[in-house]
């Protein structure tokens, strides 16, 4: 045998077999040792102890009931695990998939000697041990169609053995099929891919079998558990998934070297793609940086007004820390700015602090220079709700007199869109920039520039 095979929870009439470990539910033994595991949900409660049968299900005693709860989450991670790691589970679906298991919580009802007691049970769904969600529903039947197509009819063709079924099922998962119930879509068993691993519904039943003796048994056991070896093998084997030596690259097979050229274009064509596509994200994201012109505050608002003024054609000059804004120059005209990105509109007091860059900016260079203030106002407001002025009345007569420039970042935004669209625009409508007093009068209408 190539492969190590658990059977947990699997009875073979108490027999021992060496190809095979044998193992209850409530035993610690790691799944990780194996290759192979066949699991019986029949069987999995059988070594816990019950009470009362409860709405027609078994129902686990108040301390197994957390034993088996336990061991349920134990197993349950295992097996998810296991099939990530690429081996393969056998699963014996159960005929009753529900049993009752005590929650420790209690309700109390009467008072003194009429008191009671009652103890709390919740069902457990048999079939959430399994990593995809399965369905069944109770039926008996010995007729089945099975698969030819791939190496599990194997798992069908072991002499003696009983192909009894006790239920069929349904998923929402989609699966190689094995078997199912003869001119319906009832599924009987399946192949599932889950991690590298292989989730096999197979209906195992060791207890119903053909056999007449004790050794016939044995052969038919062993068999078994050779096709599951051989099968392993076979689904680990994966003819796309090879490697050749490198002087086999020196001969071809019919139209081999056709193809490898049309790969080898289609390869050259995807690098060209891919350098254009990171061209066209760079370029979009440069775009769309330009809506901070209408989104940021602080450095960030501050870099992209930088941009623009630079894209204008403004020349930025050397700013002591914690002065100004920006000084820049254009052909002749000094200019200081002054820039806020703020929730609301814009004060007075932004107004001052351009005029104190203004009067440091005359005391060092002994000359004047054109002041502006630019503001992204109401700036966490979409577009379409900014309908208060940027620049309220009340601090206009403070900055007109000081013949400031009022511009919002928005407008400025505008004015850089239209000279893109106009370059020999570009002088007039700067020019204008700087000689206006009071609020720039031009872009004020967003639609008129953004699609």
């Amino acid at each position: 045998m190539k492969n190590n095979i658990l059977g947990m929870s699997v009875s073979f009439n108490g027999l021992e077999f060496k190809n095979i470990d044998v193992i209850d539910f409530n035993d610690n033994y790691s799944l990780y040792d194996y290759d192979i595991v066949l699991l019986d949900l029949n069987r999995i409660t059988e070594s816990y102890n019950k009470g009362a049968d409860f709405n027609g299900n078994p129902t686990l005693t108040n301390r197994d009931s957390f034993k088996f709860v336990s061991d349920f989450k134990r197993v349950k991670k295992e097996i998810d695990e296991f099939l990530r790691m690429g081996k393969t589970v056998y699963v014996n679906l159960p005929r009753v998939p529900l049993i009752n298991v005590y929650t420790g919580e209690k309700e109390f009802s009467g008072t003194g000697k009429n008191r009671r007691e009652t103890h709390i049970v919740n069902q457990l769904n048999l079939l959430a041990l399994l990593p995809i969600k399965i369905f069944t529903t109770t039926s008996v039947g010995g007729r089945i169609d099975y698969t030819t197509q791939n190496a599990y009819e194997n798992l069908y063709n072991i002499n003696k053995m009983s192909y009894l079924y006790h239920v069929y099922f349904e998923s929402k998962e989609t699966g190689e099929h094995i078997a199912s119930i003869p001119q319906t879509d009832k599924r009987i068993s399946e192949s599932f891919s889950v991690g590298e691993g292989k989730l096999i519904i197979y209906p195992f039943n060791f207890d119903d079998v053909n056999c007449s003796s004790q050794t016939d048994y044995r052969k038919m056991i062993n068999e078994f558990l050779h096709v599951i070896d051989e099968l392993e093998e076979e689904l680990r084997i994966n003819i796309s998934e090879f490697q050749l030596p490198e002087w086999t690259n020196k001969y071809y097979i019919l139209n081999e070297q056709e193809k490898v050229n049309e790969l080898d274009n289609i390869e050259k064509q995807l690098e060209e793609l891919e350098i254009k596509k990171e061209e066209m994200i760079a370029d979009l994201l440069n775009l769309q940086s330009y809506k901070l012109m209408f989104t940021s505050t602080g450095k960030e608002l501050e870099n992209i007004v930088y941009k623009v003024l630079h894209d204008l054609g403004f020349k930025n000059k050397p700013v002591e820390h914690n002065r100004a804004d920006g000084i820049f120059e254009f052909q002749e005209n000094d200019i200081v700015t002054e820039i806020k990105g703020i929730k609301g509109s814009s004060a007075e007091k932004h107004g001052a602090q351009l005029e104190k860059w203004v009067s440091e900016f005359y005391e060092k260079e002994d000359k004047k220079a054109k002041a502006i203030l630019i503001v992204n106002g109401f700036r966490e407001k979409d577009l379409t709700f900014r309908n208060e002025d940027t620049f309220p009345n009340q601090m206009l007569d403070y900055c007109t007199k000081r013949e400031h420039c009022l511009i919002s970042t928005l407008q400025l935004l505008g004015l850089l869109i239209e000279t893109k669209k106009y370059p020999e625009k570009k002088e007039e409508l700067i020019l204008e920039l700087i000689s206006t007093i009071g609020i720039y009068n031009k872009f004020l209408d967003y639609t008129e520039f953004l699609i």
